[in-house]
């Protein structure tokens, strides 16, 4: 079953879920009624039992170290286009240790199109930190996990809870989805006020079975059937305890901040038969091959290509120059059929490939 991390629409085969479940008496022994939470659990993992992704590659290894990688690997990036890459770089880096010994332009060049870099080096220095610390292990404890580089609380969670079956509460954005819709959360979740009620809403629900089943419930049902537009409702196994009135309108945010267009001119220099880059020193793409900037006047005539992309808050328009002369320093050349083996950010290299197919340099790729 394939899906969509973080709230994308997802394409998989649901099976109805046992009806038995939502028509169970809410009675409890002496306690009465049973808990609206407790019995929206039971149907979550009853249905997660059959309709779960149970096949992502991470889910069936559910190793520490495997868990580790995806969780940096799909901070703001789709299943989709992890699962094809996590498979490429256990096959690279099969164990911690082998990753912790890698220079960072093989760690690099591996993450390459997953895209913010900075994810690449706080994994790799997570690595080297278990290693010399802990012996290869990934540890299990709350505190250890975030004295390592790059490991925040969600994902000392998420590990604890998939790797670990440790009691952790894992809050992503599938999850608070779901929970905001199942709690009626009517204010907006990323403040004090809102953290707080997803907080409370969550912690009933994990009280209701281990930590492992109920985030990876949870999370598949956001990915699943509780989408951001058009949930699919009727064949949610919470529908008959959740309380939300209108859930296409949950959960609610305090409004985004207003995107920024940005231009940037970069220098098209060809030589020899070779293209010249420069190593970026940071912070964007540090240590990544990148098309020099271009500084003052243009060179005269037209861009080679003009390319847009997004990062953060800002819409980037990359225009290509012609630069003729000799390069300046700092700069190195490669062949263009080295360029597939350099470590390259993916707008840089959509430039590139667009630059060479227009000068006509068949033959070569940069993909």
């Amino acid at each position: 079953m394939k899906g969509w991390r973080h709230g994308k629409l997802a394409v998989f085969l649901t099976v109805p879920y046992d009806a038995t479940v939502d028509k169970e008496k809410r009675t409890g022994g002496s306690t009465g009624a049973v808990p609206r939470e407790k019995s929206g659990a039971r149907s979550l993992l009853a249905w997660h039992s059959v309709n779960g992704r149970h096949d992502l590659p991470w889910r069936i290894r559910q190793d520490p170290y495997a868990v580790l990688v995806s969780e940096f690997m799909l901070q703001q990036t789709t299943v989709a286009t992890v699962i094809p890459r996590f498979h490429a770089w256990m096959k690279r880096f099969p164990r911690i240790a082998v990753l912790a010994s890698a220079g960072e332009g093989e760690v690099l060049s591996a993450w390459e199109g997953l895209g913010y870099y900075s994810r690449a080096r706080r994994l790799h220095a997570a690595a080297k930190a278990v290693v010399s610390r802990h012996g290869g292990h990934v540890p299990e404890e709350e505190s250890m996990l975030l004295s390592l580089p790059g490991i925040g609380n969600y994902t000392a969670a998420a590990v604890r809870a998939f790797a670990h079956d440790q009691p952790a509460l894992v809050l992503d954005t599938n999850i608070n989805r779901v929970l905001s819709r199942w709690g009626n959360v009517d204010i907006p979740i990323d403040t004090a006020r809102g953290r707080q009620l997803i907080l409370k809403v969550a912690t009933a629900f994990y009280r209701c079975g281990g930590s492992r089943a109920m985030a990876s419930a949870l999370m598949d049902l956001g990915a699943t059937l509780c989408l951001p537009r058009k949930p699919l409702c009727t064949l949610c196994p919470l529908r008959k305890t959740c309380t939300a009135g209108d859930p296409e309108k949950l959960p609610k945010k305090s409004p985004r901040p207003v995107t920024t267009a940005m231009t940037e001119h970069r220098a098209w220099i060809v030589r020899n038969g070779k293209i010249f880059l420069k190593q970026s020193q940071g912070p964007r793409w540090r240590g990544l091959w990148i098309l020099p900037e271009l500084a003052g006047t243009l060179p005269a005539g037209r861009a080679v290509t003009e390319i847009t992309y997004p990062i953060t808050r800002y819409r980037v328009t990359m225009r290509l120059f012609p630069v003729i002369g000799k390069p300046s320093e700092g700069l190195r050349g490669f062949p263009a059929e080295e360029l597939a083996l350099i470590p390259i950010p993916t707008p840089h290299r959509k430039a590139l490939r667009r630059a060479i197919a227009a000068a006509g340099l068949t033959g070569h790729t940069v993909s």
